[in-house]
């Protein structure tokens, strides 16, 4: 009986120290696997067996297969990855924002507006010199087509938002279906071998870090393998049951004004949920979309293309309000002609609809810079334009360059912020994979150590079934 419990016991060994090299050997092989984890071969004696009055052992017994994953860190790590993609978004944006106003450069708005003003100043002195009228007019052409550009760009920015977000959220989508069916696989494998599939795991925990570069979600794990996935406590995933993402734009009848948001929607109890992330590249993306590239924001907060058109219509009212006034060199008659500089002449004005009246872009006698008629002389009207450029009532309580340059200082504090985010967040992001690494990382050494380990125990055991055998066929002999 004891020989064919050797015999036994031999069995179990090989097949324990068997699996270990199977072990060791997938470690070695996923050494630079993304996101896989290395697993050790978890050994336990077998249950002792009562003989002759004694408790004999039977062996060894694959306990359970282990990773060494830890939730800590995975949680440390999507929760900055989340921060990191949302600042690497803005810095994207702020720097393409910059390069579109131009700034500093000679065609910088504030460059173009101060030589704008700076042109009245000029005819002043000359008024009568058609000229120098014409060079205005010719300078303005270029300053409202380069505003116009502006206004263009910022719009196809914009529009590019709310492409990536549309994308963005598909992708999500599917990461999501992703996730869930990964719960459900890693659910059943460990009811039916009380023991996670380990593959799975790492699988879902990349998808599960995918989707936190989108979104700021908090993720909880149930005691069979399932991940539960949160945005703003409300369920995304629930096992492997999930809710779809979806993209929905509204707008305001009275203003005009568009704005994105991310919904999920449950058909069973038509209930729609708007998910408002904090973090992540989507985050940013909103931001940009339903604020900083918003000309019509109403939210209050910086926005850089209303700042832009408010500029662009302050500039607008307050250089026409004064050339209204005004006579160009062929007026006639003690009233003004009420000739407006820019159009257009009535309501609000902006960098897509700014430019120079017709009754002005091609006859520079009808630029309006006398007070008063017949005198080719005066240059009040010119004096007084010239003056706007330290008129501290212009905008906001700045003079134009003063608005300009507090404006374009917060565009590049924003892009400055965002580098800086993006930098800092770079460096945590580092320092938890460098952690990660040195826990669930393979270690070359360590797996060749374990390698000649189990290849030492496998040669071993063989030697108890070879012995055990020689003794069980001795007995057999024996009998004959």
């Amino acid at each position: 009986m004891s020989g064919f419990n050797s015999l036994e016991i031999g069995k179990r060994a090989l097949l324990a120290q068997r699996f270990g090299l199977d072990v060791t050997s997938n470690n070695i092989a996923n050494v630079n696997t993304p996101g896989y984890s290395r697993r050790t071969a978890i050994l336990s004696e077998s249950d002792s067996l009562k003989l002759n009055g004694h408790f004999m052992g039977t062996g060894v017994l694959v306990d359970k297969l282990q990773n060494f994953r830890e939730d800590y860190i995975d949680k440390e790590i999507r929760n900055t990855n989340s921060r990191q993609q949302s600042y690497k978004s803005d810095v994207e944006y702020f720097q393409r924002i910059e390069t579109i106003l131009g700034e500093p450069t000679e065609k910088g708005i504030n460059e173009l507006t101060t030589e704008f003003l700076n042109k009245f100043n000029e005819l002043s002195l000359k008024p009568e010199n058609v000229p120098l009228r014409d060079h205005l007019i010719e300078f303005t052409k270029g300053m409202t087509e380069r505003f116009n550009v502006i206004a263009g760009n910022m719009a196809d920015l914009r529009a590019e938002a709310f492409k990536k977000i549309e994308t963005t959220v598909t992708t999500a989508n599917n990461l999501i279906q992703e996730i869930a069916k990964l719960n459900e696989s890693i659910s059943n494998s460990k009811i039916s071998s009380s023991s996670e599939a380990q593959s799975m795991v790492d699988a879902r925990e990349t998808k599960l870090s995918d989707l936190s570069g989108f979104f700021d979600i908090k993720v909880t794990f149930t005691d069979n393998g399932s991940s539960n996935v949160f945005l703003n406590g409300i369920n995304l995933i629930t096992e492997s049951v999930y809710s779809n993402l979806e993209l929905r734009e509204s707008v305001n009848p009275a203003s005009g004004e568009r704005t994105a948001e991310i919904v999920t929607y449950d058909k069973s109890n038509n209930i729609t949920n708007t998910l408002q992330p904090q973090a992540g590249s989507v985050y940013s993306l909103l931001n940009q979309y339903n604020e900083n590239l918003d000309d019509v924001d109403s939210s209050g907060n910086f926005s850089t293309s209303k700042g832009f058109h408010s500029f662009v219509n302050a500039l607008v009212q307050n250089v026409n309000e004064i050339a209204v006034t005004g006579f160009g060199l062929d007026d006639n008659g003690a009233t003004a002609p009420a000739r407006a500089f820019f159009e257009p002449s009535v309501g609000n004005a902006n960098g897509f609809n700014i430019r120079i009246a017709d009754d002005i872009i091609n006859n520079p006698r009808n630029v309006p810079l006398s007070s008063f008629e017949k005198t080719p002389g005066n240059s009040d009207i010119a004096k007084a334009i010239a003056r706007l450029a330290t008129d501290t009532t212009f905008l906001n309580g700045f003079t134009p360059s003063g608005y300009l340059a507090s404006f374009i200082g917060k565009v590049g504090n924003l892009s400055k912020e965002a580098l800086n985010g993006n930098s800092t967040t770079g460096l945590i992001a580092d320092q938890l994979q460098s952690q990660r690494e040195s826990i669930i990382g393979v270690n070359l050494d360590e797996e060749a150590i374990n390698l000649i380990k189990y290849q030492k125990a496998f040669e071993a055991s063989s030697r108890i079934v070879n012995m055990t055998s020689e003794i069980l066929s001795t007995i057999i002999n024996l009998g004959r």
